[in-house]
Parts: structure tokens; C-alpha cells; sequence
């Protein structure tokens, strides 16, 4: 870890040398560097703007990514432009978001996520500014995620951060398991049939303990619905048209006749969800009641922290999570210095598929508020266009090991070995986007809320006709809630 943090410094002090310069006044060669300053300080200017003495204030969620790098970049602008940007680090934030956006001197800019439909009624009611000036200059790594924060033809919110999903792995672990089927010992099998096998090694072959009890294979979030993000990876890899035309279908009057429901439940996503069935593997206990025999049995009051923290602990073998896991978990890792833990896409569940993984999105993003306590938008949409320049996204990539969603060389040699695994699978992979900006997608009414939905999978009889019948009940939930899901629209 102190290797890696070593190189991310000294990544942040090359790309930005002047800012170095400005904070070293003594020694023989302050004359040099001040002159290298006021060279790279007029280039700043020229794109960003000279902003002496001008204040903003950036409230941003400190959790996981932490905030550390939003405050050196802050810093890096105010050398840069004479601003004078400070930001605020709050744990609560995405909790307090709805009550402090709409208030009088609340933050000029917040960096957080947030119930999905929060940021629509922030821009229809007027409390967050239109980024439309600056959308030219904010480039996404992809056409789908680009779609994300726009409303009507005009960019509301910029997301920020790009983490995809997928099984985090005890590479320790694997090669230790036996071999079978299409398992193989020693790598993390590429196709679902491998997956279910290793599974199969695990409880009968392998039969290994930690801290008094018989190591499972999967660890999930079963109370924060971590298994989406498997499902839904899964039917993009198996059915990418379908995917995409579910989260992109256009506004439709009336659901009264059933007009998009194949877009939701057809061969394809009973497939998907025969899969997960499988992986989770329910069997029944000695009280005649299903659980999921492949993780543990009370999986499903499982947070994704405690499923990651059983991981960590030896306990699973693999679990659902995504490239934030490596900072979220960064105190334990750090503590126990432990290095076995890998990253990886869903396996294949189709020979004829491609690597896919579903990225989280929007995930963290920026927004400028129209009552921030400086009032200063003008300064604010500088700062975003620095932040989605190539630089700002590369130093962020760097520092936390969670690629941006912004265009930018990946600064790959500064990565730890977890990091280039996602950055590996970035590269390699097809990337899964969940949302579009049609309107079916931005009014949350097509929404896939499928916590109870892999709750109950977990703990019945598998079949297809129980797969059939839980898609069959998250699109009559669609279909109730449609007329409801576009009052805010229709003013």
C-alpha cells in the first residue's frame, strides 16, 4: 500500500508541477520554478479563467472515495485561477441532500449521489443550475453514460465517477479449491457453468473452515439488492440490444395493454434470473425452509459492507461488489495488510457472449446549486470543466483507484494490482449502462427496485416458472406506479 501511495503522489506532483513550485519558496532554484509557475499559471488562466479572490464552497460525501482529492484539486485551481474554493467533507450527505439543495446559502456546488429522481425535481423546480455552457467540454467515455444527467436536451448534473461490478475474488482461495467440472483450480472460471462448479468444489470437495465455521462461496448484499448489479450485467451480456432498448424506450401513453412488457420479461431475463437461482443455490434446512445453500443463511439480512467484511475475513470466497470495494474497505485491508482479494466480470453465460459488466451509474456526481451561499455559477462551471478536463479525471483515477467516467489515459503505472484489474476489464469488456434520458428512465418508471425480488429467489424451489413470475411481478409494479411516476412532468 505505501508503494501505491508513492506512486499516486508522484503522479499528482508531475501532472501538476506548478502547484509543487508555488508551495516551495526557499532553496536555490525558486527563481526556476517560479518562473516554470507563471508559465503554466497563464495557460490555467487561458482555459479556466482568473477568478482572484473569488470564493465557492464545495460540500462533498465523504465516504468511500473520501475527499482528499477533491481538495487537492480545489487546491490546483485556486493556484491556478486565484479562486478562493474550499470544500467540506460530510458523511451524511446523501441523507441531507434533499433538505439542503433547495434552502437559501446552502453549498455552490455538491459532489454525492442521490435518490434516483432528486436531481429532476431540483432542476424543474429551479434550485440547480443548467450546465449547458459547459457540455461541450465535458466528454464521457461512453455514448449511453453520456445520456445520464440530461433533461430535456440540457445537462442537469455531471456524473463523475464510472465503477463497474462484479465478483471481488480470494485469489488465495482459488488455488486451493479442487478442480472439477469446468472448474478449474488456480483460475477464476471465465463461464457460469465454472462458476456453479467451483461453487460445487467448495461445499463438497474443498470443505474449508474459518474462524470455526465452513467457508462459503458467495458473500452478498442481500438487503441493499447487490445482486442488481449481477442481473442486470448478466442481461446485458446475454441480450445487449434488449438491455439497451428497456432503458431507452420512448414515453408511452397507457400500459393498460401491456405495450412494453416484453421489454422486461421475455426468455432472455428468465434466463438470467434461472442463473442467479442457480448460483444462489437454495436447498432446504432442517426446519423445511429454503435458504441459499451457496452463502450463508442469513444472507439475507446482509449490508454490502458485511458481506464484503465476511470476505475479507476469510469467510466467502468470492463476493458481489465493484470497484469501490478497495477504498471502501481500504481501513481493514490496510490494517490486516491483506492482498488476496481480485476483481473480475460475471463470468460468460453464453460460449458466445462478451465480457460485460454493469457499471454503477450515475453513481457520484456533480451539480451546481442556484442558492448556494456565493452565488457564483460563474466560477462554479469553470471549476466542473477543470474537474472533467483529462488531468483533473486521470489524478482522480489515480488517487482512488476508481476510474472516472470522464475521457482520459488511464495512469495505469500508478494502479495498484486490484485497480488494473478493473481498469483490465474496463478496456476489455462491454460496459452496461441502466439508464437513458427518456423519459420512462428519468421519471423512475421503469426503475428495477428487485431487493425482494433475489430475497425471494434465494428462499424458494427453483424454477423457471418462479423467474417467470417474479419479472412478471416487478413489471405489474411498473405498471401501477406509471400514471404516478410522470405527475412531475406533466405540469
Amino acid at each position: 500500500m505505501k508503494i501505491k501511495l508513492l506512486c499516486v503522489l508522484l503522479t499528482v506532483l508531475l501532472v501538476f508541477t506548478f502547484v509543487s513550485c508555488n508551495n516551495t519558496g526557499n532553496g536555490d532554484n525558486s527563481s526556476e520554478e517560479s518562473a516554470v509557475t507563471s508559465e503554466e499559471k497563464k495557460k490555467f488562466e487561458e482555459t479556466y479563467g482568473n477568478w482572484e479572490g473569488q470564493a465557492l464552497e464545495v460540500t462533498a460525501l465523504d465516504k468511500g472515495l473520501g475527499t482528499e482529492w477533491l481538495k487537492d484539486a480545489a487546491r490546483t485551481f485556486n493556484k491556478g485561477t486565484g479562486s478562493k474554493i474550499t470544500v467540506k467533507a460530510d458523511e451524511q450527505l446523501a441523507e441531507r441532500l434533499a433538505t439542503v439543495v433547495p434552502t437559501d446559502g446552502c453549498s455552490d456546488i455538491y459532489f454525492s449521489f442521490s435518490a434516483e429522481l432528486q436531481w429532476i425535481e431540483w432542476a424543474l423546480a429551479g434550485n440547480i443550475e443548467s450546465l449547458a455552457d459547459i457540455s461541450d467540454h465535458i466528454s464521457y467515455r461512453s455514448e449511453q453514460y453520456a445520456k445520464l444527467g440530461v433533461y430535456n436536451d440540457t445537462r442537469y448534473i455531471m456524473p463523475y465517477v464510472y465503477p463497474p461490478t462484479g465478483f471481488v475474488y480470494n485469489e488465495e482461495y482459488i488455488n486451493e479449491i479442487p478442480s472439477y467440472g469446468e472448474f478449474t483450480k488456480g483460475t477464476f472460471p471465465t463461464s457460469w457453468q465454472g462458476l456453479l462448479d467451483m461453487c460445487y468444489s467448495i461445499n463438497n470437495n474443498w470443505k474449508k473452515t474459518a474462524l470455526g465455521q465452513q467457508v462459503v462461496p458467495l458473500s452478498w448484499g442481500a438487503s441493499v439488492d447487490d445482486m442488481a448489479y449481477i442481473f442486470k450485467g448478466l442481461w446485458a451480456q446475454v441480450d445487449p440490444d434488449g438491455f439497451n432498448a428497456y432503458w431507452n424506450q420512448p414515453y408511452i401513453a397507457s400500459v393498460q395493454n401491456d405495450e412494453n412488457k416484453s421489454l422486461l420479461v421475455n426468455d432472455k431475463t428468465v434466463k438470467v434470473m434461472d442463473a442467479i437461482a442457480s448460483l444462489l443455490n437454495p436447498q432446504k434446512n432442517a426446519q423445511n425452509k429454503y435458504y441459499p445453500a451457496n452463502s450463508f443463511s442469513d444472507s439475507l439480512g446482509h449490508s454490502n459492507r458485511d458481506a464484503q467484511q465476511k470476505f475479507l475475513n476469510g469467510l466467502s470466497v468470492f463476493c458481489v461488489s465493484g470497484a469501490w470495494f478497495e477504498t471502501e474497505m481500504k481501513e481493514q485491508i490496510e490494517d490486516e495488510e491483506i492482498s488476496f482479494y481480485r476483481f473480475t466480470a460475471a463470468p460468460l453465460l453464453d460460449a458466445s457472449a462478451k465480457p460485460t459488466v454493469f457499471i454503477n451509474s450515475p453513481s457520484e456526481y456533480f451539480m451546481v446549486t442556484t442558492k448556494g451561499k456565493n452565488k457564483n455559477p460563474a466560477l462554479a462551471k469553470p471549476f466542473l470543466k477543470y474537474m472533467a478536463s483529462e488531468n483533473a479525471a486521470s489524478v482522480f483515477h489515480a488517487t482512488t483507484g476508481v476510474p472516472s467516467a470522464m475521457v482520459y489515459r488511464s495512469p495505469s503505472d500508478s494502479l495498484g494490482k486490484f485497480a488494473k484489474d478493473v481498469d483490465s476489464i474496463l478496456s476489455t469488456g462491454v460496459s452496461a449502462i441502466a439508464g437513458s434520458d427518456q423519459l420512462p428512465s428519468l421519471s423512475g418508471a421503469i426503475r428495477l427496485n428487485t431487493n425482494t425480488t433475489f430475497q425471494k429467489l434465494a428462499t424458494s424451489e427453483k424454477s423457471t416458472a418462479l423467474s417467470t413470475s417474479l419479472l412478471e411481478d416487478l413489471y405489474s409494479k411498473q405498471k401501477a406506479d406509471w400514471a404516478d411516476s410522470f405527475k412531475a412532468f406533466q405540469k
